[in-house]
Order: C-alpha cells, then structure tokens, then sequence
C-alpha cells in the first residue's frame, strides 16, 4: 500500500492474496458463526468458517502490518520527513476523512433516524462506538499511526540499532517469547472484539501484533532478512503452527482459555506469515495481466470492498442457492467489483495518487 517503493513481485502476489482473503472473510460473515456483528445473516450457516475466521484473524492483518512496514522503510529513507508525512496523509488521511463523513456517518446517521447535529453524532459515533465511524479502514488509521510512531522512532528518537546480516532460524522464537505473554498481558483487560477509541479505534487485544509486526517489516528491510531466510525453516514453522491449531482442543483442556488462544494464534501467525512468505517466493514470481490488475487496484479493493459485500450478500438473500455456492459468488464478485471501480478511478490523476 505504499506509493513509491522497489517492487517485489513474490510480495505483491502475497499483497494480492492478503486483500482476495480480506474480501472472502467478510463475504463469509453473512454464511458463517462470526462471533461479531453483520449487517446480513443467510442461513444454512457454514461451520467451517468459524475455522476459516479464526486463521484468517490469527494473521491476515499482521501480514498486511509487517508488507506496510516493511514499504514504508523505502518511503520513509528515501524522502524527506515533509514528503513523507505530506504523502502518508495523502494517501492514508484522506481516505479516512472521506469513507468517515460520506459514507460511514451517514450510513449510521439516517438508518438510525437520529434527531442529534450530524457532527455531534459523528463525534459521539467515533468516541463511544468504535470502529463505526470507520468500519474496516481502522487498518488504514492504524497504518497512518504507527507510520508516525516509526518516523518518531527512526527520526526523532534516532535508534539505530546493528541486526546480523543473515537471518537465524531461532529470531522468531524470541519473538513468539515476546508476543505470548504480551498478548495474555493485554487480553486480561481488552478481551478478542472489544474495541477502544484511542484517538483512533483500536482492538487493543490485537495491538501487540499489529505494531510490532509494522515494525519488524521496516527492520526486515533495513537488515535484507527476507533473502536470506530459509524455506526449510519456514515451513518447520507453519507445521508447527498448523499442528497446535489441530491440536487446539486438546490445548485449551491443559490451560487456560487466554493462554492456550495466545499460543495458538501467535505461532499460527508466525508460521503462516513465513510460510506463505516461502512458498510464494519459491512458486510465484511473476505476473499476468489478471494479477496485475488485481495488484494495481488492491488497495482500492480493500476500500471499496465492504459496503460491495454486503450489496452482494442482500442481492443473494433470498434465492434459493448452496451456502457456499453464495460465499464464493459474493468473493468473487466483490473483488472484481471493487477492483474494477478502484480502477476507474484511477484514471484521474489524482486518485491514482491516493488508491
């Protein structure tokens, strides 16, 4: 999601396939037991997305941070720090501002048929009942916060610490002896789906990963870990991840609920970030016209994407179709639908500056 950077074609194929799976995890909402709230619900449901959900939410979002992160290294060290913040509120900023005052505002604001000023109900609606105001581009304000706490770091606080120049195999333990404990820590007070305003909306539960992986994609960047990261050793970690989540049954019978979750999830994220990160720089390296296409556009997609969604889902409602017929139509068409008006818009100049 960066706009000027080295491009990498194995990453943008994973940029691809975060943002395909971002749109299938919302399609799925109508079609499966989420846990959260929808605004539509078709039954027979689906109980295999509940699984689906749980992988998806121990990763997708951490992997999208670490490709973040590590683009903005390039952004950041190859401008100036006016440049830099001027184009991260460019392209971050004013999105928020827009899908906040034009589209999730009003969409809340007049389907509740509220009789309170507009801009005291946004007010309210932000503060008081995270993340509507911004539904799903909290990313996107999180983005924009932590892009500020690395330019405080590199730049203001100035650390500047030597790594190896080689990758080592047992890092990601360090850091799973870091996340686990963090992640209990945390989820003691600010439990899975509780959401906080901290200026922006926040599920704090979910924040350690999330920050931490940003940072480590800039760190991976600055110290070239990426080449040298062994795919033996990657996939040891995705085994290991994928076994404790097969396991989790058994897990969750020898400790507690907070500990066991934490475990699972964090290794399936460390082992699913470096597995995915092997197997598609071992099996895809380079791109078609369709995933180009798909590549230009994915941030657009992941904009546009949601309200597309729900459209799909209401139209499919009541027709008489298989479950998972549904769920694959609403994915497919949604991607395409929000990638091909992501690429009309960037026909303008302008836009293609922002999406």
């Amino acid at each position: 999601m960066q706009e000027i950077r080295k491009r990498i074609v194995y990453i943008d194929l994973i940029k691809v396939f975060l943002t395909c799976m971002v749109v299938a995890h919302h399609a799925g909402q109508a079609y499966g037991n989420t846990g959260g709230v929808w605004l539509v619900s078709d039954a027979p449901k689906l109980d295999y997305l509940k699984s689906f959900f749980f992988i998806n939410a121990s990763y997708m979002m951490g992997f999208y941070f670490f490709i973040s992160g590590y683009f903005t290294y390039y952004s950041l060290h190859n401008k100036s720090v006016k440049i830099y913040l001027k184009s991260r509120f460019f392209r971050l900023g004013l999105p928020l501002l827009f899908f906040a005052f034009f589209i999730f505002g009003p969409l809340h604001y007049f389907s509740g048929n509220y009789q309170t000023n507009f801009f005291s109900f946004l007010i309210d609606l932000h503060f008081n009942h995270p993340p509507l105001s911004l539904g799903h581009l909290w990313f996107v304000a999180s983005l924009l916060a932590y892009s500020l706490v690395y330019l405080l770091i590199v730049k203001i606080i100035k650390v500047n610490v030597k790594f190896a120049d080689t990758f080592k195999a047992w890092y990601p333990i360090l850091y799973l002896v870091f996340l686990i404990p963090a992640n209990v820590l945390v989820r003691h007070t600010f439990p899975i789906d509780y959401w906080v305003t901290w200026l922006i909306p926040i599920e704090v539960a979910h924040l350690p990963q999330y920050l931490s992986l940003f940072l480590l994609g800039a760190l991976f960047n600055k110290a070239k870990w990426l080449e040298t990261i062994k795919p033996l050793s990657s996939f040891a970690y995705m085994f290991v991840g994928l076994l404790l989540f097969f396991s989790r049954y058994f897990i969750y019978q020898q400790f507690t609920a907070i500990w066991s979750e934490s475990v699972i999830e964090s290794f399936l994220c460390v082992g699913l970030c470096f597995g995915i990160f092997s197997f598609f720089k071992l099996t895809f390296n380079h791109m078609n016209s369709l995933v180009r296409f798909l590549s230009d556009n994915s941030y657009g997609i992941y904009l546009f994407h949601l309200l597309i969604v729900a459209g799909f889902q209401l139209l499919l409602l009541n027709v008489d179709l298989n479950t998972n017929l549904k769920f694959v139509i609403v994915t497919l068409l949604s991607i395409f639908t929000a990638g091909a008006l992501s690429a009309i818009l960037r026909k303008n100049s302008l836009m293609k500056r922002i999406l």
